[in-house]
């Protein structure tokens, strides 16, 4: 008898052979295959377009593939989401799917709650919920309604709720977005837990440290292409970011552009809102404005009140274009005043994802896009188009639905239509949260060339290096109000962070 310490890797949990879909005239995956076996936390990364998303809701029937197999634990699997999860695949989208006035439990056990003649068996209801929460180490009270939780723990939920159903797969899209550094480290140590008793974890990330951290094999889109499946500990980083990209990419991490401000555009006086407490603030032309803080701060309710898309309880803001003086007292003023607005929300408050691209565009442009009232439809598909190309948008399909695009493809939906507008003032809230490096780098050049053709530009960021390398000014947002000033001479990652966290005082 031969003794030997060597052992074949576990068959593949899930196998997708020559996945291809197409949206209309647009290709948003030719020929994929993904292999993850169980045990094993497979990254699966790509810029925004990619396909990853697609794919995605492919393996969980959401989207039904043009060509191509699945096979989970050997089985075909049939279309349609409820074969999915009965073969044993969860997915945690991006966006998060629950009912806030529901409570956790509900929310964990939605859709498919225990009942008895049609009646939900609440013990056993909490007991399934609580269950999952411990799965996942998590502890909060089962009774809180949704809407009481913060962003975190929702998406804690959400993953509870994936867990619950005992999946073979847990598919993760960009799950760390909205997490703080000490919850992500938490999140990433917990899926090793899940890993390490055998289920397979498919990990969508932009976040390519994240990948490197826990992932032992990755596979890379690009354009709707496989470019290569490979063992993270057979390459790099910047190998990684390389093949997601496929062309010479300039960040331009850590330059700063020298501004030459004008006149001051938008002038807020004594805002106050829920959560926001008497803020002064000014926007130069050609400015960009970087409002800073810790999540919960009061930045996006200050902005939203500035904007008029949330009502003041106090204060006023005056919009100054050449000398042309305008109040703004609702947000249909603000528009007609010439102010853009990309919210934090995108998917809540900046598009309708049931329609077209070119509908969603169009919607903030249609007095320029009609004749006599009634709108041009080959006016509007060339304004699109050149807005599409504009922003980058990929695949550039106007006729899609803008709910079946990436998340960061949507972000530059969302920025086209006001682009269109051509502000004078433009508020840009989280404006690439969840977006690829690529992205990223597309969206921070659109945002200095507004400023450098003279827009007045408010940048709202949680993401510290980006408001460094943006900002012109930083005001620092703590309890409602701005607590300092920092000029783009003073600003670093530490006194910005003191300033946040209340343990100094600059420029106030």
């Amino acid at each position: 008898m031969t003794n030997s310490t060597h052992h074949e890797p576990p068959a593949p949990i899930l196998q997708a052979r020559g996945i291809s879909k197409r949206f209309g005239g647009a290709l948003a995956l030719a020929d994929v295959d993904l292999e993850v076996r169980p045990g094993e936390i497979h990254a699966v990364v790509g810029e925004n377009g990619a396909g990853k998303s697609t794919l995605m809701r492919i393996l969980a029937g959401i989207i039904t593939p043009d060509s191509g197999s699945i096979r989970v634990g050997g089985d075909e699997l049939e279309g349609g989401p409820r074969a999915a999860i009965d073969a044993g695949i969860a997915l945690v989208h991006q966006e998060l799917s629950l009912v806030p006035e529901m409570t956790v439990a509900e929310n964990i056990l939605l859709g498919a709650p225990p009942t008895t003649a049609g009646f939900i068996r609440s013990r056993q209801l909490k007991s399934i919920a609580r269950e999952a929460l411990d799965e996942i180490g998590v502890t909060v009270d089962l009774d809180e309604p949704i809407a009481r939780l913060s962003v975190s723990l929702r998406q804690f939920v959400e993953i509870a709720r994936a867990v619950a159903r005992k999946p073979r797969v847990l598919i993760l899209d960009e799950p760390t977005a909205t997490l703080t550094p000490a919850e992500t480290d938490y999140l990433l140590a917990m899926l090793q837990r899940l890993a390490s008793k055998g289920m397979a974890v498919i990990y969508i990330s932009h976040r390519i440290p994240e990948v490197f951290a826990i992932c032992e094999a990755v596979t890379i889109l690009r354009d709707g292409h496989l470019v290569e499946r490979t063992e993270i500990a057979s390459t790099t980083p910047s190998a990684v970011i390389d093949a997601m990209v496929g062309r010479e990419l300039q960040l331009d991490l850590q330059v700063r552009r020298t501004a030459n401000p004008g006149d001051v555009v938008i002038s807020a006086r004594g805002i106050k809102a829920p959560n926001v407490n008497d803020v002064d603030l000014d926007v130069r032309a050609g400015e960009i404005v970087g409002l800073g803080g810790l999540v919960g701060a009061g930045r996006t309710e200050l902005v939203r009140a500035i904007v008029g898309a949330d009502p003041r309880t106090a204060g006023t803001v005056t919009m100054t274009v050449d000398g042309r003086r305008t109040v703004i007292g609702s947000f249909q003023s603000a528009v007609r005043a010439g102010i853009g607005y990309v919210p934090e929300e995108r998917r809540v408050d900046g598009l309708a994802l049931t329609m077209s691209v070119s509908d969603n565009v169009a919607l903030p442009n249609r007095a320029e896009l009609s004749r006599a009232s009634v709108l041009r439809p080959k006016a509007i598909s060339a304004f699109v188009r050149r807005l599409a190309d504009v922003v980058g948008l990929r695949p550039p399909a106007i006729t899609r639905d803008v709910g079946e695009y990436s998340g960061g493809n949507q972000q530059k939906v969302v920025i086209a239509k006001w682009l269109g507008r051509k502000p004078d003032f433009i508020v840009l809230d989280e404006p690439t949260l969840g977006v690829d490096v690529g992205a990223k780098a597309e969206i921070h050049r659109l945002v200095r060339e507004l400023a450098d053709n003279g827009a007045a530009v408010l940048v709202v960021s949680s993401d510290l290096p980006e408001l460094l390398e943006l900002s012109d000014v930083i005001h620092v947002v703590r309890d409602g109000r701005i607590m300092g000033t920092l000029a783009q001479s003073e600003a670093d990652e530490k006194t910005v962070m003191s300033l946040a966290s209340g343990e100094t005082l600059v420029g106030a």
